[in-house]
This record gives C-alpha cells, sequence and structure tokens, in this order.
C-alpha cells in the first residue's frame, strides 16, 4: 500500500547548485565563509575565474567574468545546523564595515533568517528541525515569482517534460506550482504581480533518470541551449507542453547520473564543535583597540 509520508520524487534526483556571477571573490569569501559559515571547495572552481562554496550537499557556483551581479527576483532557503553563530558572525561582519555600500540586510523572526546579500540576492535561512529536509546543511528550495495565470502550463511541463509530479499548491496566500527536485527539494514558481520576471544568467543544476530520452525531447521542442555533449545540457524555457508557447524563462542545467560530479563527496565544516572564526575575531578585536598592532596571523 502507498504511504503517503514518502512522498515521489520523479525523474529530478537531486538539486545540486545555485550558479549566479559575482564580481568580488573577496566578498564572496567575507560573506559565505566568515558570515554563513560555508567551506570553499578546494578542489573544483577553485582558481581566481570561479568560486564554489560547499553547502552540505549542494552548492553555489560564483563565477567571476567581471560583470555585475544580476538581480535575481525570488528567494534561495536554505537549512543550517545553528542560526546563533551565523546571526553573530554576520553582527560583527557588520559593525566592521564589511558590508558598506552593499545591499545587505538581515532579518530575524526567530526559526528563519531573512538576509539579502551583499550581491543583492534573497537568501532565508532556516534552523534545521523547522523545514523538512534530510540532512542539517543544505539548499532545499528555490522561490521564483511568475507570472500570474502561468502556474497551470508550468505544472503540466514539468510533468508531461520532466516526468515530476508537481503539484499546485498555495504558499503564504499565493498560488504556486511546487516541483520536486530531489528529496525535500523544491522549486517553487509562484504567482505574483512583478515588475520584472528577468532571472537572467541565473540557473540551477539538477540531475535526472531518463537522460537522453529527456534531452532528446528538448530537442524535438527546439528547446536545447548547446549540443548536449558528455552529460549535461542547458535549457531556459518553460513551454505549454501542446502549443509549444514559452511560459517562463529559467536556465536550467541538466546533468545524467554518469557524470562525475553526481553525489560527489563535498568537504564541509558544519557540523563545528567550536566557534570556527574565533581566533579571527580575537586578532580583529585587539587590531581595533590597537591600530598600530602587527600579526602574522
Amino acid at each position: 500500500m502507498h504511504d503517503p509520508s514518502f512522498p515521489e520524487v520523479g525523474s529530478i534526483v537531486h538539486f545540486e547548485h545555485v550558479n549566479f556571477e559575482v564580481d568580488d571573490h573577496d566578498m564572496a569569501t567575507v560573506f559565505f565563509m566568515g558570515g554563513l559559515g560555508f567551506t570553499r571547495d578546494p578542489y573544483k572552481r577553485a582558481d581566481e575565474t570561479n568560486m564554489g562554496v560547499n553547502v552540505g550537499m549542494q552548492q553555489f557556483h560564483l563565477p567571476r567574468r567581471g560583470n555585475a551581479t544580476s538581480p535575481f527576483p525570488g528567494e534561495i532557503g536554505l537549512v543550517v545546523p545553528d542560526l546563533t553563530g551565523i546571526r553573530n558572525r554576520l553582527a560583527r561582519l557588520q559593525s566592521l564595515g564589511k558590508f558598506d555600500d552593499t545591499p545587505f540586510q538581515a532579518t530575524d523572526d526567530g526559526n528563519t533568517l531573512q538576509i539579502i546579500s551583499p550581491f543583492g540576492i534573497e537568501l532565508r535561512l532556516h534552523a534545521f528541525g523547522t523545514l523538512s529536509f534530510l540532512r542539517p546543511l543544505g539548499i532545499a528550495y528555490l522561490d521564483i515569482p511568475v507570472p500570474p495565470g502561468t502556474t497551470g502550463g508550468i505544472r503540466a511541463f514539468y510533468r508531461e517534460i520532466m516526468q515530476c509530479p508537481a503539484e499546485i499548491e498555495e504558499l503564504a496566500g499565493d498560488r504556486a506550482v511546487v516541483v520536486p527536485v530531489g528529496p525535500y527539494q523544491h522549486i517553487h514558481f509562484r504567482e505574483c504581480e512583478r515588475d520584472t520576471y528577468d532571472t537572467h544568467d541565473f540557473h540551477a543544476a539538477v540531475y535526472v533518470s531518463g537522460f537522453n530520452a529527456l534531452r532528446d525531447l528538448l530537442i524535438s521542442h527546439d528547446s536545447l541551449m548547446g549540443d548536449a555533449l558528455e552529460q549535461t545540457f542547458f535549457f531556459d524555457r518553460i513551454f505549454d507542453p501542446g502549443s509549444g508557447e514559452t511560459l517562463f524563462r529559467f536556465q536550467h542545467e541538466v546533468r545524467g547520473l554518469y557524470h562525475p560530479d553526481f553525489m560527489r563527496p563535498l568537504i564541509n565544516r558544519w557540523p563545528m564543535a567550536a566557534e570556527p572564526f574565533s581566533d579571527q575575531a580575537a586578532v580583529m578585536a585587539a587590531l581595533q583597540e590597537h591600530p598600530g598592532l602587527a600579526t602574522s596571523r
């Protein structure tokens, strides 16, 4: 008998990373590593042109090509083991002026911390245990605004083209398509009135079963970006499966299960037995009190 406590995932089995360009890797280090406590991937995207930030079994990919970060109208939802440490580190970095002249904001409502990053990207951090998720650290969802009247077609696209059990639900009073993209991982396409729905060069990377069939189906709908060599392809339009009409543009990176990065072990400092930045904090405090003090740390 079907047990409803174990929801089906469908052909998208793992949501791995969110990619967007940043123009300053120093600021990315301050925010993602110094503030949020995440870990730079030491193996891939570790040169001056790109940065991989590990978040449990997920990542941020932050290429640097010399362009300003484009605005993103949605929200990225993360699960973290300890909101208190993150609150304290962000407050300290802000007091040191690290986020001056950036859009950075942090709003605390107890179980979540809503953050506008220094790049203008909105994140919402959820305390582990308050949101269904398999592990204490990871990227749980993307929440993306879409034009009113598009959710029916978007659900049909994910059901018929992507072979996912997408459903229409109400999220905070808005009609939304909830697309499962891994165990307790979702993309929400939420209907709301916005001046723009442009997602620019952001993309989400997912791993799928049925890779070849999906690639060929998207080719038949003239929707593939590039030549789909090896175990990766991109597409950037969600369309009505019947009419072919474009409903919404958002770039997907699609990988097969034979891709060498599928479930690659990622190094993470969480869970942290002790505050990993306490030595730097002590040094910075001493430097503030004694500006002439030199240190080799």
